[in-house]
């Protein structure tokens, strides 16, 4: 489920039942000590969300950017943050549809149009947040973390929606869209010593490359060596429960 705080209207991140992408409540740390009550106004919010939720994804299958466009402007207007919409709206939609194309509800047609679509969301609501979409590839020197898609993964945008969220965030981050070998990513990670590496996995054919980055990874020395965190389509609908020398993340919003 998709957890909001009614009051300030950000997003909180997800709770289980992952597989639900229903909007419910949560109350946020910054919130917590002036929430005494929950309001009809409150409660107006909630039902507000799901309007978006659905507007934007009815428009997703039409490829009706224009459409969402002016979901988006009511939605800001209403005091809701774009970027919150683009992580906790925009980002769960890819998992519906790519659950639809699973179950062949959705075709291979729909699901690049619906891509396409949430494409040119994302590079508009980067606009409206003042980023740059690929500001965060063209870093320099230390980066706290490094974002990449699992070996086999074509698909960038997951891997580019949180990029741009976590540099909202103010957290460094260093997008790697492609890169030839392990040793061209061990070389960049014992440059800039991340944190973290983030790896966006969308099926569970991958698993072999990203155990491959784990192992190699863990063999560099402890000083150098990022925590590796696994996260996308293959973790969020239990299609892979364990990668060794990994965590796996369903809500990317907890990191």
């Amino acid at each position: 489920m998709l957890k909001w705080c009614p009051y300030c209207q950000h997003f909180l991140g997800e709770t289980p039942d992952y597989r639900n992408l229903s909007i419910t409540h949560g109350v946020c740390a910054a919130c917590a000590p002036a929430a005494l009550s929950f309001s009809e106004s409150h409660l107006a919010l909630a039902e507000s969300l799901r309007d978006v939720q659905q507007r934007l994804f009815e428009a997703g299958l039409s490829g009706n950017l224009e459409a969402a466009e002016d979901v988006i402007d009511g939605a800001v207007a209403a005091r809701i943050r774009a970027v919150d919409i683009l992580i906790g709206i925009i980002a769960p939609m890819l998992y519906k549809i790519g659950e639809g194309w699973k179950r062949g509800a959705v075709s291979v047609a729909e699901e690049h149009r619906f891509t396409a679509f949430c494409e040119g969301l994302f590079e508009s609501i980067a606009a409206r947040v003042g980023l740059v979409s690929d500001a965060c590839t063209a870093q320099r020197g230390a980066s706290e973390v490094i974002v990449i898609n699992a070996p086999g993964n074509t698909h960038t945008l997951a891997a580019r929606i949180l990029s741009l969220w976590l540099t909202y965030k103010g957290t460094p981050v260093r997008l790697i869209r492609e890169w030839e070998s392990h040793e061209e990513l061990l070389a960049l990670i014992r440059h800039t010593e991340p944190r973290l590496l983030l790896v966006s996995m969308a099926l569970a054919e991958q698993l072999p490359g990203v155990v491959a980055i784990a192992e190699r990874v863990a063999q560099l020395p402890t000083s150098k060596r990022p925590r590796v965190v696994v996260g996308g389509y293959a973790i969020k609908a239990g299609l892979v429960a364990t990668i060794p020398g990994a965590d796996l993340v369903r809500d990317i919003s907890s990191l």
